[in-house]
């Protein structure tokens, strides 16, 4: 039995591209903000130059990379879903158990997408063409997001 016959069975339906662009914006809210709060004093000596804030914001990329990684570990894995999906009535799933991801499908999902976003988020175009909305890194660590 495929997953899209398996959520039907269940009575769960895959979340809708449009929530899940919203979701995606209220996580990258929420990171940003407590990277501006974690280098605030950095921030606020940079001042108005543009130039020096893009070369410091570079500088930090390491931290900012761990951060979401841990982000979207922690929250997939406990809750299967980070603050932004619980915003929009989202979550993630295993498409073998239909139950939170497990760790490790959590970390590789993490993983992938913090790849995607560097290469432009093309793996997240691929939902646009996907019948269960999955993106690159939902279909690489075997997750489906759904309605809550």
């Amino acid at each position: 039995m495929d997953i899209k016959e398996k959520l039907e069975m269940e009575g769960l339906t895959p979340a809708s591209f449009s929530k899940r662009v919203s979701a995606y914006s209220i996580d990258e809210l929420i990171v940003s903000i407590i990277i501006f709060i974690a280098f605030f004093s950095q921030f606020q000596s940079l001042g108005d130059d543009i130039i020096a804030i893009v070369n410091f914001v570079n500088s930090i990329f390491i931290y900012l990379f761990l951060l979401k990684t841990a982000y979207h570990t922690i929250f997939i894995y406990l809750y299967g879903k980070t603050i932004g999906k619980m915003a929009l009535k989202i979550r993630a799933v295993d498409i073998d158990t239909l139950d939170n991801p497990s760790l490790k499908q959590s970390f590789i999902r993490a993983i992938v997408r913090n790849f995607d976003e560097i290469f432009f988020c093309l793996g997240m175009l691929f939902a646009l063409t996907n019948p269960l909305i999955q993106t690159i890194h939902d279909k690489v660590s075997k997750v489906v997001v759904i309605d809550d």
